[in-house]
């Protein structure tokens, strides 16, 4: 069985991370798989997600800082997802490079 380029580059992929949307931070478990980008709140009474961001509608993603209290960075290790109707979501993972070239792919 031969693997097509786009099975090749976009390889299931989940680890824990943090969501960041202005002072408020979530953990839970970010998954790339080859159709979208989900993140699932450790906690299920949490108001934030899940979220289900399908890669076709990913315009950019690039590296961001974490912030502490939303103005502070603390941590080079974000990763900011934009979508094609101007959505912007912040997550903040390890290798946060890796998962820019897996999502850029």
């Amino acid at each position: 069985m031969t693997l097509s380029i786009e099975t090749a580059q976009r390889q299931p992929k989940s680890a824990p991370a943090t969501l960041q949307k202005n002072a408020i931070r979530v953990d839970g478990r970010l998954t790339m798989s080859r159709e979208a980008l989900d993140f699932k709140s450790f906690s299920s009474d949490c108001l934030y997600g899940p979220y289900h961001l399908p890669l076709n509608e990913i315009v950019k993603v690039e590296t961001c800082w974490g912030k502490g209290a939303g103005i502070l960075p603390i941590t080079p290790d974000g990763i900011q997802v934009s979508l094609s109707n101007g959505e912007r979501y912040q997550f903040i993972v390890a290798d946060p490079q890796a998962w820019v070239k897996s999502l850029s792919s």
